[in-house]
Formats: structure tokens, sequence, C-alpha cells
């Protein structure tokens, strides 16, 4: 059996990756021209895949990508082939949950607003502030960093409400779990909604206009997923007409956030610059992973993480 690795690993990291191979051999391709030429009698690959190195795989059939978000890793062909896909879900869920529960203990105590007065040298303690048990959570997709975000709110006496593509069993931690076809439904009902969903085709733009006239006023809107899930100028504009209450923001359709975009003078609008998923503790996870499904490759086990092709996760 052979495996491609492609751009090349480390030697920590491929050292790892060879304790569980057993007779596998791995190849650590340095360039795309060494993948193409040794992609041919590989059985599966570690890595970015390109167009180049698929047309030229001849028995690929397991391919375990570096990363969780898939949306600048698919095209057509590779959608179309009938290789089995892994991806990195489950390794940034309690990292970019903790980030959301940030955001919402932030406007509920008023921090969003006490630290501009801290900057100013300004003692006023006159603040709102909210009791996250009277309020509902709404949580759109319900997946690893959904299910984490929701696991936090329930342990604050939330009222946790979901949506998710595919998930019909509710866990004991969401109090109404229901599919994407009841959106609208959530949006009437959400105090805080954290977007949760991977960047598909259909995702992109979810929330417009019309998904943020639906919200209460009271509402805040939390984006931790792709800044293409949601229009950044209907958002802007509903934040400065009042329509929402404000919004906490790790990702933008336009990234870096333009300096003179208004969203950075807005005192409810948290912003934070695409870091959500940062911890001293990815790169280790990720290589887990990797090592892991590798063994269950070579070893003719149930891989991790498969995900559809054609959803994108």
């Amino acid at each position: 059996m052979k495996i491609l690795i492609y751009p090349a690993l480390p030697a920590d990291q491929l050292a790892q990756l060879e304790a569980v191979a057993g007779e596998a051999t791995l190849v650590n391709a340095q360039s795309e021209e060494e993948a193409i030429a040794a992609v041919a009698d590989a059985d599966g690959m570690i890595g970015r895949i390109t167009p180049p190195i698929l047309a030229a795989a001849k028995q690929l059939r397991w391919l375990q990508t570096p990363m969780a978000g898939l949306e600048r890793y698919m095209f057509p062909e590779l959608v179309a082939s009938d290789l089995t896909m892994c991806n990195m879900a489950g390794i940034y869920s309690d990292i970019i949950a903790d980030q959301v529960l940030m955001y919402i203990l932030m406007f509920a105590r008023g921090e969003h607003l006490l630290f501009r007065r801290q900057l100013e040298r300004r003692w006023d303690p006159d603040v709102p502030v909210i009791h996250l048990a009277d309020q509902t959570l709404g949580v759109v997709g319900l997946g690893g960093i959904g299910s984490e975000v929701a696991r936090r709110g329930h342990a604050h006496a939330m009222r946790v409400v979901a949506v998710d593509a595919r998930r019909t069993e509710r866990p004991d931690y969401v109090d109404e779990l229901w599919s994407t076809d009841r959106l609208d439904d959530l949006l009437d009902i959400a105090d805080f909604l954290v977007l949760c969903v991977p960047q598909t085709p259909e995702t992109a733009k979810l929330i417009r206009a019309p998904q943020l006239a639906r919200m209460k006023k009271s509402a805040y809107l939390i984006n931790i997923s792709r800044g293409i899930v949601v229009d950044l100028a209907d958002l802007t504009a509903a934040l400065q007409a009042g329509e929402i209450a404000g919004a906490g923001l790790d990702v933008f359709e336009v990234e870096p956030l333009p300096a003179d975009h208004p969203l950075w003078g807005m005192e409810n609008v948290l912003i934070t610059p695409h870091m959500a998923g940062d911890s001293p503790h990815v790169v280790s996870r990720r290589i887990g992973v990797i090592a892991d499904n590798l063994r269950r490759f070579v070893n003719g086990e149930p891989l991790r993480n498969v995900i559809d092709k054609a959803m994108w996760f």
C-alpha cells in the first residue's frame, strides 16, 4: 500500500504517521510535480489534492484533507470522483465554542460598553445587563461546533433551540431540534443567534435583509462560520437601523475588514480577526486525526469524519 502526502509534512509529524503506517509506504512529496509523479499507484493521499494530481491518480481510494471547512478545497472533478474523503471536523469545536461564549457573556454583562469606558478612564457602571436564564440561544448547525455552543448555553440555563440539515436525534443539552426549513421560526425566537454552518452552495448568503428583519430588535447575531454566510451590507444596514441589538463577528465577506468600514465604529459590534479557531492544541489535534485515520485505512477499519462531497461536509 502507498500513501502520498502533499504538501510535505515536517519530520516530527511524518514520524507520527510512520509509527502507525505498518507496511504502507509513505511518500512525503516536496512539490506538486513530485506529487503528480507519485500519485499514479497511490492508494491514499493526505493533504491538498489539485485537479492535475487527481487526473494522474489511477487507484486512489482515500483522501484525508487537513482542513475542516472545504470551500477552498472542492472542485467539480473531485466531487464527481469515487474517492472516500475525510476532513478535520471536531478539532476546533470546543475552541470556537469558547469564543462564542465570550461574545454572549460580553453582551450579557455590558462588557462591550464597559471596555470602551475603561479605555476612556471613565467610571460609569450604568449598562444594560441580560440574565442568560431568560434567553433563548438559537444554534444554526448542530455539528461539532454547534453542539459545543449548545452545551455552553445549556450550562448557563439558556433555552437552546437548534436547526440542522442532517441531525434528527435531539441531544439532552438541546431543548428543541428542528430541520433547517424552520430557520425562520428560529429567527423569530432567538435572543442570541449563532451561525455554525459550513460554507456550502446552500449556506452562501443564508442571512440577508429578510432574515435580519425577522429577528427580535433585542437579539444578537454571532457568526463564527464563514463570512459569506451573512450578507455584510445587509447586516451593516440592519445594525445601523437598530433592527437587531448587536453582533459578534469573527468572519466577514471581505477579509481583512476594511479600516473604514462602519462596523468598526459601532459600540454594539464585537469584531475579532478570524481567529476563533486559534489554540496551541490545533496542530497536535490535526496530526492526531490524520494518524488515526491512516491507521484505520491501512487496517481496513471504518474511517473518521467521512464527508458527503456533494454537500462539502
